[in-house]
């Protein structure tokens, strides 16, 4: 991580900019650069097993399901719906169709870690399992005052 922060190095237009908050945004917006684009060369390297581990350490914090929907995939492919449908069934995407003819696959999700959209759905993933430890203490804050 270190070296990621030694690669943001001011730049001469830096020097216009005169609010503190602006040049802290303007810097971390070239980390966040520069940490997507470490991402992205750390899932190339990475070997199959090395990948397993990794989805199942994110399986675990974002409650990640072991196979997406179409929609999902798509999103997450940046490719329409009826695209993710073709790559299924030529085989392009592990996907096992749920009833013949349907149109409706599910796709192992493991095998989308190194798509364009893989952080926005983590995103999506960790929002929800907020959302739903929210509705739970909520509800559990309602059950012990009704005792």
């Amino acid at each position: 991580m270190v070296n990621l922060l030694d690669n943001i190095k001011p730049r001469p237009s830096d020097e216009a900019i005169k609010n503190k908050r602006v040049k802290e945004y303007v810097q971390l917006m070239r980390i966040a650069e520069e940490v997507e684009r470490e991402l992205k060369r750390r899932t190339n390297e990475l070997g199959e097993d090395e990948k397993q581990e990794a989805f199942e350490a994110l399986s675990q914090e974002y409650n990640l399901p072991p196979y997406v929907t179409v929609r999902d995939a798509a999103d997450i492919i940046g490719v329409s719906q009826q695209m993710v449908r073709r790559h299924c069934s030529e085989g392009k995407l592990l996907a096992k169709q749920t009833f013949e003819g349907s149109g409706k696959w599910r796709i192992e999700t493991k095998q989308l870690m190194d798509q364009p959209n893989w952080e926005r759905f983590i995103e999506k993933r960790a929002r929800i399992k907020n959302q739903s430890l929210g509705f739970a203490d909520e509800m559990l804050n309602q059950l012990q005052e009704e005792e």
